[in-house]
């Protein structure tokens, strides 16, 4: 057996936990990081995507609805829109955390700013105009992206950009590897140690050899499916009782003219029904494979319109949905979705549709894809199982990712996740 000793141990190299172990190092801390997935290169393709994603995209509940994990080095940020929405106001707040600060800091660190006209693209541009006519309020969102890196007309973004344009957690696994931190990918088997009711350290498997890591202070993030398996077998069972998927839907339309499905996703948007009805609108078209395979599951008749894919553009809802179902130890989870969660979805589908019309798309060629998950969270929440210092019931065991949330945003969870991430570190360094 190997045996190494960390001061801190990270679990997880998404946008949690790889925030968590650059804060930490930038403290000059001793840390030392795991990733179960693989560093896979060459982003901005299909196989990448295909590599990436747990259950190489066919990961899905015990009720057949499909969730989106990718488990390599940076996480889902790889394959993220690149979008940096701040939570919505209270969810917080009202448990006494305040991360106002953190978020400016986060979004200057990730010069987070709206894209050009010309990055954008002429048919989301013309979709946000046709929302503004419906009575909505339609705007650019703030994005991640380095606009002198990316290529317009052919985005990638959630295929892994092959250009460096979006900001993922790799950037920050790049400083924390030039500060010092041990980073150690294609893990397996990592089960935490501990004793007295105290953290110890962690086992696990590298290359087919067992190791051993003696660590003061362990933080897992696994994320929202990913921890609460780790903390189930630590002996918190409470972990994975409810959670959130923030679902969505992608209305799609076919365009006479505009070809939209090379935009990049999420530019723009409307937060309209965001606070009171729990639902955002954004343009967003699934890549070209991936668009076909959601196709066969949702509309088998729509198949001829895969071969006008350019001219496709979607319209994606994304719903704040209840805590509900369970994620189990062996990895398995089940998520109903609620009537409530589904008539949120449906009063997005609803809007989708009339903006598509009055974009131009002939009312028979507008259809809906299938409900599916975007980034599960909640399963091990600030109050129920987490402290408001993010520490769990075993002194020295702390969890930081959107498992901790106490509830679902409808929104990208990114800045957030480095924001209490931030907030964490300096606790720890306290």
């Amino acid at each position: 057996m190997k045996k190494m000793k960390s001061r801190f141990l990270v679990i997880g190299s998404g946008a949690g936990g790889a925030a968590t172990a650059v804060e930490l190092a930038r403290c000059r801390q001793e840390v030392l990081l795991l990733e179960t997935g693989p560093d896979l290169p060459f982003p901005g393709n299909h196989l990448f995507a295909f590599l990436a994603l747990d259950g190489h995209g066919f990961l899905s509940s015990a009720e057949g609805m499909g969730v989106a994990r990718a488990v390599i080095t940076g996480g889902s940020t790889v394959l993220s829109c690149g979008t940096a929405l701040r939570p919505p106001v209270g969810l917080l707040e009202r448990l006494g955390i305040d991360i106002a600060d953190d978020l400016e800091a986060v979004e200057r660190e990730l010069a987070v700013k709206v894209l050009p006209d010309d990055i954008i693209g002429e048919a989301t541009l013309r979709i946000m105009e046709a929302g503004n006519r419906e009575g909505m309020h339609w705007e650019k969102l703030p994005k991640f992206i380095d606009t002198g890196k990316c290529r317009p007309g052919f985005c990638n973004c959630m295929l892994g950009c092959p250009h460096d344009a979006k900001w993922t957690s790799r950037n920050h696994i790049d400083e924390a590897r030039r500060l010092g931190v041990q980073i150690l990918s294609s893990v397996r088997g990592v089960e935490i140690q501990t004793a007295t009711g105290r953290v110890t350290g962690a086992r696990f498997l590298l290359r087919g050899k067992e190791c051993l890591v003696e660590a003061d202070r362990i933080v897992v993030c696994a994320g929202g499916l990913g921890s609460p398996m780790l903390l189930r077998k630590a002996g918190i069972k409470e972990a994975g009782r409810s959670f959130f998927v923030d679902p969505l839907v992608l209305t799609v339309g076919v365009h006479p003219a505009l070809r939209g499905a090379f935009d990049p996703p999420m530019t723009v948007g409307t937060k309209d029904f965001w606070q009171d009805e729990g639902f955002i609108l954004s343009p967003v078209m699934d890549p070209w494979i991936s668009f076909g395979l959601e196709i066969m599951k949702a509309a088998p008749a729509r198949l001829p319109s895969w071969g006008l894919y350019p001219r496709n553009m979607a319209i994606m809802t994304k719903a704040r949905d209840a805590l509900a179902g369970e994620i189990r130890s062996d990895g398995t989870f089940s998520k109903p979705l609620l009537e409530k969660d589904l008539a949120t979805l449906k009063k997005g589908q609803d809007a989708s549709r009339r903006v598509l019309r009055a974009t131009g798309c002939p009312d028979k060629s507008i259809w809906d894809m299938k409900v599916r998950g975007a980034h599960p969270g909640g399963s091990c929440r600030i109050g129920d199982v987490v402290d408001e210092n993010l520490q769990t019931r075993i002194e020295n065991l702390y969890v930081c990712d959107a498992s901790v949330l106490p509830g679902a945003l409808a929104a990208p969870i990114i800045i957030t996740l480095i924001a209490l991430a931030r907030r964490l570190a300096r606790h720890l360094t306290a």
